[in-house]
């Protein structure tokens, strides 16, 4: 069972990889099968016939996990159109959004920093074209992703910080490879809280699956407020990228 009735919640819970997804259920007289749609506020809406059983609409949510998954996340899509990587944009990182100032420098490709207020794109005298803008923002964020999220996953678990891979698991902020997590690099994107609280929810149902009493229970020893993070990272985690 994927599905949990939970104090925090008013109704049942679907959870998504990290992310728990509210739902209500419509009984639909003329429908002939189970159906699903997502509201502004990503919970889903189950449409069913009046003879559909708890397993029959468990089933379609878990034939449709793909589909939840790229519609919370977005995460199997391709880069923002219209981003130029010009100055006057922001970044985003840690949950904010800096500033970018581009300027010319003598080096032969660009090169992104940041001194924790502003973003500094250098590139070549000549110009760059926005595909290696990409790439030097991207490779920036691989970078300290590398960093930063070992600490993050060290932080929800001290006792025993687990292995951390960093890289694009698909579709998937965080994917348990059993001797280790993978985890997505965009995590630094979120703020700190979220990401950690992200981890540490693929920790917790490594003992706990998220249907038992204890689930929550044990996520909240390990982050506070785990259910409005977990809301918050199901609201705004498809829309966070660069």
């Amino acid at each position: 069972m994927a599905s949990v009735t939970d104090g925090a919640f008013d109704g049942p819970v679907y959870h998504v990889g990290v992310t728990p997804v509210p739902y209500t259920v419509e009984r639909d007289p003329e429908a002939d099968a189970v159906d699903l749609s997502m509201t502004a506020d990503a919970t889903v809406t189950v449409s069913a016939p009046p003879n559909a059983t708890p397993a029959d609409i468990e089933a379609t949510l878990d034939a449709r996990r793909a589909w939840l998954l790229d519609s919370l996340y977005g995460l199997a899509a391709r880069p923002r159109r219209g981003r130029r990587f010009e100055r006057s944009e922001k970044l985003r990182y840690g949950g904010r959004r800096y500033p970018l100032t581009v300027a010319e420098s003598q080096i032969d490709s660009p090169r992104l920093t940041f001194d924790g207020s502003r973003f500094l794109l250098r590139i070549p005298r000549r110009g760059a074209t926005r595909d290696a803008r990409r790439r030097a923002v991207h490779e920036w964020y691989l970078d300290r992703a590398s960093d930063v999220l070992p600490e993050c996953a060290a932080d929800v678990a001290p006792e025993s910080p687990p292995t951390v891979c960093v890289g694009s698991p698909d579709r998937r902020w965080v994917r348990d490879a059993g001797d280790r997590l993978d985890l997505h690099w965009r995590l630094v994107l979120l703020p700190r809280p979220v990401a950690g609280y992200a981890v540490a929810h693929a920790l917790v149902r490594r003992a706990h699956d998220p249907s038992d009493p204890e689930f929550w229970t044990a996520l909240g020893a390990r982050v506070s407020n785990p259910q409005s993070r977990g809301t918050w990272l199901r609201r705004n985690g498809g829309r966070v990228r660069i």
